[in-house]
């Protein structure tokens, strides 16, 4: 059996991989270590093993989802541990002998994401959407279900919608927000870019030729610039609300465009690639509103609705932000992840925030990431 001998591979490869916590495949920056230790409470050297042992697990959970098939129920990272659902209990001794936590559950990923992206069709039609007061949806691979968000005056309207694409009322549930997420975008100084001497956002990652942010930040056309007025480059491409929240700003000549990111400590961190992290892996991210925060991913694939209209494909988390931090960088170690949309919330009650996947936006504009 082909999955056997896949698995069987993994059994003497991976415990190398968690059984070596000092081991990484990369060296963290100082600022990461930093955000990482005050956010998640972790030294250094759990921090190195841990982005190692993420890194790792982005593999073995695209191999298992790949050999499950049909059986997939989903993967999560708790404390960089891996854990792996499937609905058929005869995987669950070969799932532990890849290193994984096996948990059988009773509902396929592809059925929630089928349901989403039917919810997806559905709530497009949705022309009031802060009078709707369904925040966001979500597949969340931890309780195997399809979470919609929404104030407390909508909750019977998101059951509803959930009924509505055909998912009984084991496979969904509803949570209760006090506001509706909104962009962050604002007019206030800072380290940071300016869309036509007016609104500001954040850079997120300097590519061939320029550099990318979030698309609500600015439209085709419009010019980008620093604080001081300087030309930094010219809105190519913008993509908000619909399949994503993203921009490609054509760098202007004479201009530099690092691989760095700003760590709001005097320095800089650089970036190495663009390894997409799974759910309950470690992120941080940095904004020239607030800096940089650390937390953990919550969930792939999120349609959020803001009041200009739905996005789809966005990655939830636990981490702060606030106006002005829109378009900046969201990194797990030196590993690019997304450019932030929005959200709800603050960084001094705490907040939900989302982040455009940084990897969709290259390969929509055939772009190559700068690297420091």
């Amino acid at each position: 059996m082909e999955l056997t001998k896949f698995l069987a591979a993994l059994a003497v490869f991976l415990p190398i991989v968690y059984g070596a916590p000092t081991q990484t495949a990369e060296k963290l920056h100082p600022a990461i270590l930093a955000a990482m230790k005050r956010d998640l409470g972790l030294d250094a050297e759990q921090a190195h093993a841990r982005v190692a042992r993420e890194l790792q697990a982005t593999e073995v959970i695209e191999q298992l989802q790949t050999l499950a098939g049909s059986s997939f129920g989903g993967a999560w990272l708790v404390d960089g541990d891996l854990t792996v659902a499937v609905t058929d209990e005869a995987l669950t001794s070969e799932v532990a002998a890849a290193g994984a936590t096996p948990l059988v559950v009773s509902t396929p990923l592809s059925k929630l994401q089928e349901a989403k992206k039917a919810l997806d069709e559905l709530y497009a039609k949705v022309t009031k959407r802060e009078e709707a007061g369904i925040a966001a949806y979500y597949v969340d691979v931890t309780s195997n279900k399809l979470v919609l968000e929404a104030l407390s005056s909508s909750t019977a309207e998101a059951e509803e919608l959930a009924k509505q694409v055909g998912l009984e009322e084991s496979e969904f549930e509803v949570k209760t927000v006090q506001e509706m997420p909104s962009t962050f975008v604002t007019v206030r100084g800072g380290d940071a870019y300016y869309i036509n001497n007016s609104g500001r956002c954040s850079v997120g990652f300097s590519v061939t030729g320029g550099f990318v942010s979030a698309g609500h930040c600015g439209r085709s056309g419009n010019t980008a610039t620093t604080s001081s007025g300087t030309n930094i480059g010219t809105f190519a491409g913008s993509v908000f609300p619909g399949s994503g929240d993203y921009s490609y700003i054509r760098g202007t000549s004479g201009n530099t465009y690092s691989g760095t990111v700003n760590n709001y400590n005097g320095g800089s961190i650089s970036i190495s690639g663009s390894t997409a992290s799974g759910v309950g892996a470690s992120i941080c991210r940095s904004g020239s509103t607030t800096g940089v925060y650390c937390g953990t991913v919550r969930a792939l694939g999120a349609t959020v609705n803001y009041s200009q209209g739905s996005v789809t494909g966005l990655t939830q988390t636990n981490v702060c932000a606030e106006p002005g931090d829109s378009g900046g960088s969201w990194y797990s170690g030196s590993q690019a992840q997304g450019v932030t949309s929005g959200g709800s919330g603050n960084c001094q009650s705490g907040g939900t925030t989302y982040f455009q996947p940084v990897n969709e936006i290259l390969s929509a504009y055939g772009l190559t990431l700068a690297r420091g």
